[in-house]
């Protein structure tokens, strides 16, 4: 499994979010509180903004905030939205099919993790995020 650098970014913005799943958060609060390089962050936020994820509110108090409730967010959503479904369900080892219709010595190893992540992503919110966040304080 291949997570870009940009869902990574993805899922400490969205998690610092859900600290406070009401707030209202400015794209300079979040490029200070998450390292996100500020240029890429706004790039960022725009595309989670495209797939529903958060809204933009103009104005001078302006800022970012969750577009639906996060207990209805799941991390799969949000992996697929970035990178698409090919980073989680592919190969492992990055080929497009087995070689020659054989399956290499990893295939079989790597359809059972790969079916342990799909469900854990699938299974898992950014509410079941925040609950965790509680305990540790941090995301990533």
């Amino acid at each position: 499994m291949n997570l870009s650098k940009t869902s990574k970014y993805a899922f400490r913005v969205l998690g610092y979010m859900a600290k406070d799943e009401k707030a209202l958060y400015s794209a300079r609060q979040l490029y200070r509180e998450n390292n996100v390089p500020e240029k890429y962050l706004r790039r960022l936020l725009t595309h989670l903004s495209k797939f529903g994820f958060i809204k933009s509110i103009q104005g001078r108090q302006g800022g970012f905030t969750f577009a639906r409730d996060i207990s209805k967010i799941f991390l799969i959503e949000i992996v697929e939205a970035i990178d698409g479904t090919e980073s989680i369900r592919g190969c492992i080892l990055g080929y497009k099919k087995c070689a020659f219709n054989f399956s290499c010595p990893m295939h079989d190893i790597w359809e059972d993790a790969k079916v342990h992540v799909i469900n854990t992503l699938s299974n898992t919110s950014l509410k079941d995020i925040q609950n965790k966040m509680v305990e540790t304080d941090s995301f990533l």
